[in-house]
C-alpha cells in the first residue's frame, strides 16, 4: 500500500489527473458494476473440482505456429488463451455486460477523467521458465504492436493507447489518447510477452518465433508436431493457481487437440472415442448423427446447452473491392436469391433463425421498426452530411433481410430486375454481362461441410445470370487469400459481444479495409460508419451506446453488404460421460470454453464408463 500511494502522489504532485480507489476489478459503468469482491469464485465454478485427467479435442485445419500475435501463418489451438495471459480477466457472468478483474494485475488505479490508469502488477506473477513478470515486460508488450509483423487486428484494438510507462518495477502508467468508456477494459486484453525472451534483438517477432512459446498462463506446450497434434500441460508451479478466481479453474492435467483436415473423420473420430468432446456445428450431423447404441447407453452425453450471447452476423460476406460487388443493386440481388425457408427446411431440420441485422438475438441492441426518436436523428445528421453514405430504406423500413418471407420466385424475379437495372445484361449463354465482361465469381470455402449448403444459393445465383463456382481449399491457403482480401465471396461471421466497441474499427472502418489482416473482409470505406464507431467507442452512457449501434446496425443492414445466414440460440455438444462440472454454465463463453476451464475429470464417471463398455452394458 505504501508504494501505491507514494506513487499516487507523485502523480498529483506532477499535475497528472486525479486517480480513483485502487480497484481489484474494473466495470464498464464502475465500480458499482463489480459483481465480485477479490476474494470470490466466480458462480460458475467449483472451487473444490479436482485436479487430473488427460483429456484430447479436435482441431479441424492445420496450425503453422505457436506465436499468438504474428500476422503469417495459423496458430495452434489452446497456446493463446491458455499459455499467455493478459493483465486482466474477463468476466462471463450474465450480470456483467463488461467486468474485468484482475489477473497478472492485483489493483488499478483509474483517472477520474478516464484518460489514464495504473495498472499494480501481483509480484509473485511468473513466466513460465520461472522470470517474473515486471513493468518493463507490460512496456514491451504495447511496444511490440508497432512491429510490422505484429497483427493489425491488434493495432487497430488498442490504437488509442498513446502511450505506457514503467513508474518503477511493479507499476505501469497506461495514457489514452481519446476518452472511450471501455479502454481502460479493453486495455486489459492485451497479451504481456517476456522481454527476455520476444525481445531478443538477433531475432524477428514476425518469424522466429513460430516454435516459441513462453507465456504466463496456467499451461506450457509440452509436444507437438505442426498440422497434427499438440499437447499442453498444467504448470504445477503456476503462480496464479490459488487466486480465488482461479479456484476450480483448469482442471485437467494435460489437454491434447488432435488436427483433422476431413470434417466426417472428424466427426467419426468422436464416435470411436478418438477425442472426449465436440460442439457440434453441423444441422444436419446433430439431426442425424451421435444417436447410435453408445448414445443409449449413455457412453456419451449429447446436449443442447441454451446461451443468452449476442448472436452477430454470419453470411456470404461479398467483397466490396470487386467491381461487380460495389454497386449496392447488386448486392441486394444477391441477397434475396438465398432460400432460407427452404434450407432451413431441407439441410437445417428446422433449427435455426435468420440472421436480420448484426446484433439479432439482443432485445436490448437489435433496431425494431423504423427508427425513431434519437436514432433517427443520427441517421437524418448523417445523411446530410454523407448523401450517399446511407441508403434511403435505412430511414424507413426495419432492419431484416431482403425478401425474407417472400416466395423465392418473386425474389429471383425481382432480383433479375435489380441486375438489369444496374447494367448487367443477359448474353447468349444465359450469363449476365456488362461492358463486356461476364458476371462471374468464385465462392470461397474452407469447409467441404458447406457445399451442401452453398450448392443450392449457387444455383439460385445461375437462375439471375450469375456464373457462380465455389472452390475449397485448405486452411493455409484460405488464411492467405483472407488476409490480402483475395477472394470473392466468402462465409463470414462476426460474433458481437454486449459491450461493442473499437473492434467495430476492424471489421467495418475505412481504415481497416485497406490494412492487411483486418476482419473486413467486405472492404467497407463508409465515412457514416467511420463516425459512428468512433460515437460508439466514445459513449459515456448505455443509451448514447445503444443508439449509435442501432443507427451503424441500420446502414450496415441496408447497403446489402453480406447475404445473411441463420444463427441457434444454444449450444450443442456431444461428450464422453467421464466428466463432471459446475451446476451453473457460464453461457456468456461457448459450452467448448467453459470444458476446458472449469469442467473436470471424474474418475469415479471413468471407471463406471471403462467397466460399462468392457462388458458392453449401459453405464448406470
Amino acid at each position: 500500500m505504501i508504494r501505491i500511494f507514494l506513487i499516487s502522489l507523485i502523480l498529483i504532485l506532477s499535475g497528472s489527473p486525479v486517480l480513483a480507489e485502487a480497484q481489484h476489478g474494473l466495470s464498464l459503468y464502475g465500480p458499482n458494476g463489480l459483481k465480485y469482491k477479490d476474494s470470490d469464485s466466480f458462480v460458475y465454478a467449483n472451487p473444490k473440482a479436482p485436479k487430473g485427467g488427460h483429456v484430447v479435442l479436435s482441431d479441424f485445419g492445420a496450425f503453422t505456429k505457436l506465436n499468438p500475435a504474428s500476422l503469417k501463418g495459423v496458430i495452434a489451438p489452446g497456446v493463446g488463451n491458455l499459455v499467455f495471459q493478459t493483465p486482466m480477466d474477463s468476466s462471463s457472468d450474465d450480470d456483467e455486460p463488461f467486468s474485468q478483474y484482475g489477473s497478472l494485475v492485483e489493483r488499478v488505479e483509474l483517472a477520474e477523467d478516464r484518460m489514464s490508469m495504473v495498472y499494480h502488477i501481483r509480484p509473485n506473477a511468473k513466466f513460465s521458465d520461472g522470470t517474473p513478470v515486471t513493468a518493463e515486460d507490460f512496456v514491451f508488450s504495447f511496444d511490440l504492436i508497432k512491429h510490422p509483423e505484429f497483427h493489425p487486428v491488434f493495432k487497430q484494438y488498442f490504437k488509442d493507447i498513446k502511450k505506457v510507462d514503467a513508474l518503477d518495477k511493479l507499476s505501469v502508467k497506461y495514457t489514452f489518447s481519446i476518452f472511450n468508456q471501455e479502454l481502460p477494459l479493453i486495455t486489459g486484453q492485451m497479451i504481456i510477452f517476456p522481454k527476455h525472451v520476444y525481445g531478443d534483438p538477433k531475432k524477428n517477432f514476425g518469424s522466429d518465433f513460430d516454435d516459441i512459446a513462453v507465456g504466463s498462463g496456467p499451461y506450457m506446450v509440452d509436444k507437438y508436431e505442426f498440422g497434427k497434434f499438440i499437447t499442453l500441460k498444467r504448470n504445477p508451479n503456476w503462480w496464479a493457481k490459488d487466486l480465488p478466481k482461479n479456484k476450480g479453474r483448469y482442471n485437467f492435467d494435460s489437454i491434447t487437440w488432435k488436427i483433422y483436415l476431413d470434417p466426417v473423420a472428424q466427426r467419426e473420430g468422436f464416435k470411436g472415442g478418438d477425442f472426449d468432446i465436440e460442439m457440434v456445428n453441423s444441422s444436419r450431423d446433430w439431426a442425424l448423427d451421435f444417436k447410435g447404441d453408445f448414445l443409449k447407453k449413455n457412453y456419451y452425453i449429447r446436449e443442447e446447452v441454451p446461451h443468452k450471447r449476442v448472436a452477430g452476423m454470419q453470411g456470404y460476406a461479398m467483397n466490396t473491392r470487386k467491381e461487380i460487388f460495389k454497386s449496392r443493386k447488386v448486392r441486394a440481388a444477391f441477397a434475396m436469391v438465398l432460400d432460407f425457408e427452404w434450407s432451413n427446411k431441407n439441410l437445417f431440420y428446422g433449427q435455426y433463425t435468420r440472421n436480420e441485422n448484426y446484433f439479432d438475438n439482443n432485445p436490448e441492441m437489435k433496431a425494431k421498426g423504423v427508427p425513431e426518436g434519437n436514432v433517427k436523428k443520427i441517421l437524418l445528421d448523417l445523411k446530410k452530411k454523407y448523401p450517399k453514405a446511407i441508403p434511403k430504406t435505412a430511414l424507413t423500413k426495419p432492419v431484416g433481410t431482403p425478401g425474407q418471407g417472400i416466395p423465392i420466385d418473386k425474389n429471383i424475379a425481382i432480383a433479375k430486375k435489380l441486375l438489369t437495372s444496374a447494367g448487367w445484361k443477359v448474353g447468349k449463354n444465359g450469363f449476365r454481362e456488362k461492358d463486356g465482361k461476364p458476371l462471374k465469381i468464385e465462392i470461397l470455402l474452407v469447409s467441404p461441410a458447406f457445399n451442401r449448403i452453398t450448392e443450392p444459393y449457387k444455383n439460385n445465383l445461375g437462375k439471375i445470370g450469375v456464373d457462380a463456382s465455389v472452390k475449397v481449399v485448405q486452411v493455409a491457403e484460405y488464411e492467405k487469400r483472407l488476409r490480402s482480401f483475395n477472394f470473392d465471396m466468402i462465409v463470414a461471421s462476426f460474433p458481437q459481444s454486449r459491450s461493442p466497441g473499437n473492434e467495430q474499427r476492424y471489421m467495418w472502418g475505412s481504415e481497416a479495409a485497406k490494412m492487411e489482416g483486418t476482419r473486413n473482409y467486405i472492404g467497407i470505406e463508409n465515412p457514416a460508419i467511420d463516425e459512428l464507431i468512433e460515437e460508439i467507442v466514445k459513449a459515456k452512457t448505455r443509451k448514447e451506446l445503444v443508439d449509435n449501434i442501432q443507427a451503424m446496425d441500420r446502414i450496415l443492414t441496408h447497403q446489402f453488404y453480406m447475404v445473411p445466414h441463420w444463427y441457434i440460440a444454444y449450444d450443442r455438444v456431444v461428450y464422453w460421460n467421464k466428466f463432471s462440472r459446475p451446476k451453473i454454465n457460464a453461457s456468456q463463453s461457448p459450452v467448448l470454453n467453459n470444458f476446458i476451464e472449469w469442467w473436470w475429470w471424474d474418475k469415479a464417471k471413468v471407471k463406471k464408463l471403462e467397466a460399462a463398455r468392457a462388458a458392453g452394458n449401459p453405464v448406470n
